[in-house]
């Protein structure tokens, strides 16, 4: 009898540890409790055949595992962004990118640069929070305002909650390189994944329980019928744990695997899509717009898509984001309203607050101070016969990103394949 597996979650990083062990021979069943699959990864459609991801969308050029994916299954990825041309901040009233900062605020930028390099080259992780560190450290007002609209706008969280360890890996971001889109969207390629594994993935089926025996691991799964046991030789367990802290678990943990699982918190995210009838910005690229607003981050997704209608996405990180509630939309215009005042009346909107959501309860992780070198051995570390993947566990320059999920479940693949393989 194959060795039987059963996954919990059918976000990116279950689908793509169910895909890696049906290729090797494994028996897999994936349990997801949405009616859909592909979890924080979510596209949407709006008017004329246009659509936006109210979750991950992004795919930088070192996502080697996405884009590997995306050949094997012949879907192209359209260019987004290049940088620095392209990431911009709202200055005083005006755009600006890095190539049209003045002398001393580029120079600012490139000493916060350089400090936080240092601390990634001597892993460093001090028990500062990115505010703790901006008080302590020589940064010009212009670079910790910059830093501070990073923690919101890449993040999703807020300056004085980050470490400034965790927050050095990605605070270079938007220097050079690009990024890309999944044409026809993310959720291409979360079908794709799906339809590969067949009747194998089952929706609306939430797990309530976890039981790790010697030789088994024992899930309660709830059904249209009522609960129901599913055994099999091990587990990989993929939501993130600000769920799964609160689904009971008999495995063999240490203690720091349940302190993590208890503690490692999620930041808050409203994201918003808003569709007009027409462009009414004079950039060819609309970009990234980082600016101090309700909504912190704004970029247009629909550059490679067909029809005279645009979407812009807004993007909300961090505490302000939890205010938003129903006055998501009305918001969200008001901050294009500040970019763009003349800017047209919306033809559609779509919005998702993921702090929200029942099967998220936030966007993506990331590390108080002291935690990351503190929680990072252990994260990856499998309890018995059960295995943890997700975005949460990849590695430390993937975390909060697709290709963080797809190499997670990848490697607690391999983790049981090499297992089965001594």
């Amino acid at each position: 009898m194959p060795h039987q597996i059963i996954v919990i979650g059918a976000g990116l990083a279950g689908l793509s540890a169910s895909y890696e062990l049906l290729r090797a021979g494994m028996d897999v069943q994936v349990f997801e409790a949405r009616e859909r699959v592909g979890g924080r990864a979510h596209t949407v459609q709006l008017n004329a055949g246009q659509h936006g991801e109210l979750g991950a969308e992004f795919v930088d050029d070192n996502h080697t595992a996405l884009m590997t994916y995306a050949a094997q299954f012949g879907i192209q990825l359209d260019l987004a962004n290049k940088f620095p041309d392209d990431l911009y901040w709202f200055i005083d009233g005006s755009l600006r990118n890095r190539l049209s900062l003045t002398t001393e605020q580029s120079a600012a930028l490139d000493n916060l640069y350089a400090k936080l390099q240092t601390l990634i080259q001597e892993q460093k992780d001090p028990q500062q929070t990115l505010d703790e560190w901006l008080d302590t450290h020589s940064i010009a007002p212009f670079a910790r305002w910059i830093a501070r609209l990073m923690a919101s706008s890449l993040f999703a969280t807020d300056p004085e909650l980050i470490s400034i360890g965790f927050f050095a890996y990605f605070a270079g971001i938007g220097n050079s390189g690009c990024n890309m889109r999944v044409h026809g969207g993310i959720s291409r390629l979360v079908d794709a994944l799906a339809q590969h594994l067949g009747d194998r993935v089952h929706t609306s089926t939430p797990v309530r329980c976890i039981q790790h025996t010697d030789d088994t691991v024992t899930v309660n799964v709830e059904t249209a019928t009522g609960l129901v046991e599913v055994t099999g030789h091990s587990a990989i367990v993929t939501i993130p744990w600000s769920v799964l802290r609160h689904i009971p678990i008999e495995a063999p943990l240490t203690e720091i695997q349940r302190e993590a699982i208890s503690t490692l918190p999620y930041g808050g995210v409203v994201k918003t899509l808003l569709q007009y009838p027409y462009q009414f910005w004079s950039k060819p690229n609309f970009g990234i717009i980082l600016l101090e607003n309700n909504y912190h981050a704004i970029w247009e997704p629909t550059s490679a898509q067909m029809g005279r209608e645009k979407i812009l996405s807004c993007f909300s990180g961090g505490k302000r984001s939890l205010t938003l509630s129903e006055q998501a939309g009305e918001l969200a215009v008001a901050a294009i309203n500040t970019l763009y005042p003349d800017a047209p009346e919306i033809i559609a909107s779509r919005s998702c607050d993921w702090s929200a959501d029942e099967w998220a309860r936030g966007a993506y992780c990331y590390f108080r101070p002291g935690d990351l070198h503190r929680f990072n051995p252990h994260l990856t570390q499998p309890a018995g016969r059960i295995f943890f993947a997700g975005e949460h566990t990849a590695p430390v320059e993937y975390r909060g990103y697709m290709e963080g999920a797809i190499r997670s479940g990848q490697r607690a693949a391999q983790q049981i394949l090499s297992l089965l393989g001594e």
